[in-house]
């Protein structure tokens, strides 16, 4: 429980966000009258796929994984969401229930506002919905790589572009330059995010590792040379 002295802080750094500054003080107060700030321990589901869609939330601290399930209850993709960024977008104005499960990776923080009223304020405010429609565009042509990738490459160059996306998305750069994962990921959940078996993830950082890309120590990468995402069978 979040004690109600820390909002004002938690405001502020929501109104910086892009999705939220182009917003009147007044159209801003409106929006979250109704808001909640949450933390959430590790492992949390915050919904399930097909639950109602009642909920848009902004992360502000820490790492959520997106799971979609098949009809076998199989996890069929997972795609990863990091602080300062919004969920979920898709669905918006069209669907009744959620499209995915998600689930807290990291201790996380969550600004949780009323879907009805996001989605009410995004029709009325035309630079919010050019942001939005921005913010889509890029998590759908990031969706879109990803699942080309899943389905054209080699088992070794899945995980090649796991890694590369992983780094992508949730990275930082170091004091060294150096971009910097500080999120553990464990080679199982590599492995299954790249739809492969533990010993070829496992192979494949051990490759990298000898070739100099990335160190790989307490379950977290650090890349030491780019990994180009368009030439990933080049790498051995």
């Amino acid at each position: 429980m979040i004690s109600r002295q820390k909002y004002p802080e938690y405001l502020l750094k929501l109104r910086a966000q892009k999705e939220f500054y182009q917003l009147s003080d007044e159209e801003f107060t409106d929006l979250t009258a109704d808001i909640k700030f949450r933390l959430y321990p590790k492992g949390q589901i915050l919904f399930d796929q097909d639950d109602q869609r009642k909920h848009f939330y902004y992360l502000l601290k820490g790492i959520v994984r997106v799971e979609r399930f098949d009809m076998n209850g199989d996890a069929s993709f997972y795609e990863y969401v990091s602080m300062n960024h919004g969920f979920p977008y898709r669905g918006l104005f069209v669907d009744d229930n959620y499209a995915y499960s998600v689930r807290s990776m990291t201790e996380i923080l969550v600004a949780d506002l009323p879907m009805d009223k996001f989605e009410t304020e995004i029709k009325s405010n035309l630079a919010m919905m050019k942001n939005i429609v921005v913010e889509m565009e890029a998590i759908i042509s990031q969706d879109e790589d990803h699942l080309q990738h899943m389905v054209t490459s080699s088992a070794s160059e899945r995980v090649l572009y796991s890694i590369y996306l992983m780094g992508a998305k949730l990275g930082k750069l170091d004091e060294n330059e150096h971009l910097r994962i500080d999120y553990p990921v464990n080679i199982n959940e590599l492995a299954d995010v790249s739809a492969t078996t533990r010993e070829t993830a496992s192979k494949v950082v051990s490759k990298l590792q000898q070739a100099g890309y990335l160190s790989y120590s307490h379950k977290q990468f650090t890349f030491l040379k780019h990994i180009d995402e368009n030439n990933l069978s080049l790498i051995k």
